[in-house]
């Protein structure tokens, strides 16, 4: 039986491939973790930021509301 020996570029050939594998697994890996932060985003954060906005909103109304008041009882 002979032993068949590779070739420098079969060798090569399939260090390439392995590389190429590793990167395409690397961007597939990289573009489920971009896709769960923007589904976070969506769902957590931006929600949140909402209901911030919308609480600083009534406390500037309600201090509004209060210097007006102690502002006619000054002028009285």
């Amino acid at each position: 039986m002979i032993i068949k020996r590779r070739t420098r570029n079969q060798i090569f050939d399939r260090l390439h491939k392995g590389v190429v594998l590793a990167c395409v697994g690397a961007t597939l890996y990289g573009c489920v973790l971009l896709g769960l932060r923007v589904h976070k985003y969506f769902t957590v954060i931006k929600p949140q930021q909402k209901l911030k906005e919308i609480e600083d909103n009534k406390h500037l109304l309600s201090e509004g509301i209060e210097s007006s008041d102690s502002a006619l009882e000054l002028k009285s």
